[in-house]
């Protein structure tokens, strides 16, 4: 599961979930933290998870990254699909936020973070559908630097899906991609938030985020015992200093 929060309503939803919990200045107050946070049965919306290089709000914050990397002020509402912190822990591989202009979803960013580096990259994408671009981040020791993603969202409704294939450069005919080496997707079909729909959420995901990065510590296991090809963090020189992509 992941969660889906429209910035203008996390106070209303701090309010009326039960075990909904904001830690940090997300809403323009100092929230702090508190020993509940880190119970089964809580989960946690934390300023520092995410983008902590910019200050003020969560909302402030991402609406001063869409003015610096879209070069005007965001349309409307902003809405965030992500990990909370649970049981303490929290790690998000991808974390994206919808903008929309009305009910329009007009653009996504997502914030792509790599293991075990913890190194953040924002992908700057259009409005819902195919896009392809080229890989910028090194996201994996099993995979190259070299490649072109090709990425397909829908806009978060009723249901809300993602995939994304990695190809290689090595295409048969021109103005074709090349082999596939890797592809990620995500469904999901969308619920309520309420405090007996987080209830039910916590007895089967107790541990969500610290669920996802056990997972891909031992993906990564699996695959060294296979004999796959450790790939080594590029260098800066190599994978350069923008940690953004704009599609």
């Amino acid at each position: 599961m992941m969660f889906m929060l429209y910035l203008d309503e996390l106070d209303d939803l701090e309010r009326d979930v039960t075990g909904l919990e904001l830690e940090g200045n997300v809403t323009g107050r100092a929230a702090p933290a508190k020993a509940i946070h880190r119970l089964p049965g809580r989960y946690t919306l934390r300023r520092r998870d995410f983008l902590p290089e910019y200050s003020g709000s969560l909302d402030e914050a991402v609406r001063e990254m869409y003015l610096r990397e879209v070069g005007s002020a965001a349309p409307g509402r902003i809405a965030v699909m992500t990990n909370l912190a649970s049981l303490g822990w929290n790690f998000n591989p991808i974390t994206l936020y919808f903008f929309f202009d009305g009910d329009s979803l007009t653009r996504a960013i997502a914030e792509v973070t790599n293991t075990p580096w913890g190194e953040r990259h924002l992908y700057v994408l259009n409005e819902p559908g195919p896009i392809e671009f080229e890989k910028a981040h090194h996201v994996s020791p099993f995979l190259e630097m070299d490649g072109t993603y090709r990425l397909n969202y829908a806009a978060p409704t009723e249901r809300f899906s993602l995939s994304m294939t990695l190809f290689d450069h090595h295409a048969t005919k021109h103005n074709e991609l090349g082999s596939r080496r890797f592809s990620a997707s995500m469904a999901f079909e969308r619920v309520p938030l309420t405090s007996e729909e987080l209830r039910r959420a916590s007895r089967r995901y107790p541990d969500m985020a610290f669920r996802v990065s056990f997972r891909i510590y031992v993906h990564a296991a699996r695959l060294f015992a296979k004999g796959i090809k450790y790939v080594p963090h590029p260098t800066v020189r190599e994978k350069g200093a923008d940690n953004v992509s704009r599609h």
